[in-house]
């Protein structure tokens, strides 16, 4: 087996990355090192780790060729003996266990509750296994891998703030913070221990835990997998999903960089990749690497609802919510699958308020687009959006006169014209 001579050095404390030459972040640059001597090569040969907002990779084949550097030290491989794999390391249960409590303080956990309902956010914790963790004074959650054999891997340690972004700086492995002695880490997949739970759910895979936990409640139909990092996808992660289908989705980037990375991917392993955020996001969003979470929890600030004043003149005709859906106005979480084709008609909010098939008062109180034409303003002023906006639509709603916390579906509050 032959191994590279000039590798990435290994995280081993904030000591050991830099300030990116590009971006001019600090704590971001990881630095090539010489295998034989321990050396690091020149200041700016390395790879920033904000591979969606900066992309700087300068090689070190790059740098001896630069450099006009021949000798035998830019040779980039050489064969070297392999000693016998070490045991994969997996953290103690005592420490997984004590991380399940104090939800109260948990900061990503208060901002789950402003998404959805109490039922919903225990039922993510539990099927998850969010933690808690005392660390950066406390409210810190543990997103932990848990392989399909349901050992634990390891632990990320991500704080945020109530109203779910992430604090700079208030990061780190369950492993590095517990001092494990030759801790030998095989990563998998955030949520992997729930493939052998849905054996024929579809795949789908983001790049961010909080993502991954947000998409599974707004798309149920797919198991929900965080690969914790543009580059956290690679062949000894996906040997767990041989014989699954898998759609990648991942971030917006400048330049579509993650999303050109994650197609060689796609192409590699046989899995489906997602353009939703190429064809949505603005260059800023891009710019700015947003992902799917961004528009589903309502940080998304270039789509900004919309308010519809009701219409006076409107027929009094009382539309009703059609199809068997598991729920009378089925919230977001029940994908109606394959909707009917409407041939030489448009589908019309008739009105702002309606009775459901119970019973219930309906009233729409806004609109966010997130259909295919993006024109969102043509909402406001017509209220007849096309057919594919109709479908893809998220509403703010009243039932009963009372305001609900959560965003409804089009697809699923499906109204037909008379």
């Amino acid at each position: 087996m032959m191994e590279h001579r000039y590798i990435l050095q290994k995280y081993t404390g904030r000591n050991s990355r830099f300030e990116c030459p590009e971006c001019e972040k600090s704590g971001q640059f990881t630095k090539y090192i010489d295998t034989e001597t321990g050396e690091q090569l020149g200041k700016n040969v390395g790879k920033c780790n904000r591979v969606d907002k900066c992309g700087y990779h300068y090689t070190p084949k790059q740098y001896f060729d630069n450099n006009g550097i021949k000798s035998e030290r830019a040779e980039a491989h050489i064969p070297k003996p392999q000693p016998p794999p070490r045991p994969v390391s997996f953290i103690d249960a005592g420490a997984f266990n004590n991380s399940l409590q104090e939800y109260e303080k948990n900061h990503l956990i208060k901002f789950l509750y402003s998404l959805f309902d109490t039922e919903t956010v225990n039922h993510l914790i539990d099927i998850y296994k969010i933690g808690t963790s005392i660390r950066y004074n406390g409210g810190t959650t543990v997103f932990w891998q848990i392989d399909a054999s349901d050992n634990v891997r390891t632990g990320k340690l991500i704080k945020y703030d109530e109203k779910g972004h992430r604090i700079k700086g208030c990061n780190n492995w369950v492993h590095s913070v517990l001092n494990i002695d030759n801790f030998n880490l095989k990563q998998c997949f955030f949520g992997e221990h729930l493939l052998k739970v849905f054996p024929s759910k579809t795949v789908g895979i983001v790049e961010s835990e909080k993502t991954a936990i947000i998409a599974s409640v707004n798309f149920p139909s797919l198991i929900w997998l965080a690969s914790s990092g543009a580059d956290g996808i690679n062949k000894q992660k996906v040997k767990t999903l041989l014989g699954r289908e898998v759609i990648l989705f991942p971030d917006a980037s400048k330049d579509g960089r993650i999303f050109d990375k994650w197609k060689q991917k796609a192409h590699e392993f046989g899995f489906q990749i997602s353009d939703y955020l190429e064809q949505i996001a603005t260059d800023k969003d891009k710019a700015n690497g947003v992902d799917i979470a961004d528009f589903l929890s309502g940080n998304k600030k270039s789509i900004p609802p919309t308010k519809v004043e009701p219409e006076p003149d409107l027929p009094l005709t009382t539309p009703q919510i059609t199809y068997n859906t598991p729920s009378p106005v089925a919230i977001i979480d029940s994908i109606i699958q394959n909707p009917p084709i409407f041939e030489g008609v448009e589908l019309v909010i008739k009105r702002r308020v309606f009775t459901s098939a119970n019973g219930d008062e309906i009233e729409l109180t806004g609109i966010r687009d997130y259909g295919n034409c993006g024109n969102w303003k043509a909402h406001n002023k017509q209220n007849r959006p096309c057919r594919p906006c109709m479908l893809n639509c998220l509403h703010t709603i009243k039932i009963n006169g009372k305001r609900q916390k959560r965003e409804y579906s089009q697809l699923e509050i499906l109204i037909l014209q008379s």
